[in-house]
């Protein structure tokens, strides 16, 4: 995965192709069946799909290991993320109920957008629609 092909580069401006590669080469060892996630939508939607959830898991992995090469994101240094606090406002998240091999994916919001995508897979519920 190159600069170019990272839909979240724009957050990791200082990070070179190769490290956005050696992360995208983590994830897919990591994450393998996101390869197998949505065969049963049309080629061109699949691959979309397919390649916004590494997108996010590239995301997360890179917030998590190297968050001072974040811009516009917070990350929790790997932690889960069950609530924030900014100045007088304070946020709680719902725990989305996550099979263990992915509660990891709760340290940052790409991870739980990652999450989101994997929980709602057609396969999961057979919806082909």
């Amino acid at each position: 995965m190159t600069r170019a092909d990272f839909k979240f580069a724009h957050n990791f401006p200082t990070l070179t192709d190769e490290e956005i590669n050696s992360a995208y080469e983590t994830v897919i060892v990591m994450f393998s069946g996101v390869f197998d996630c949505w065969h049963k939508l049309p080629a061109e939607l699949r691959q979309a799909k397919q390649n916004l959830c590494f997108s996010l898991l590239v995301g997360w992995w890179l917030l998590d290991t190297n968050p001072s090469a974040a811009v516009g994101v917070m990350g929790n240094g790997g932690m889960s993320l069950n609530s924030k606090s900014i100045g007088g406002t304070s946020l709680s998240f719902g725990d989305i109920g996550a099979p263990e091999g992915l509660k990891q994916l709760n340290s940052n919001v790409f991870g739980q957008k990652a999450l989101g995508m994997l929980m709602a897979i057609p396969e999961r519920f057979s919806i082909y629609a």
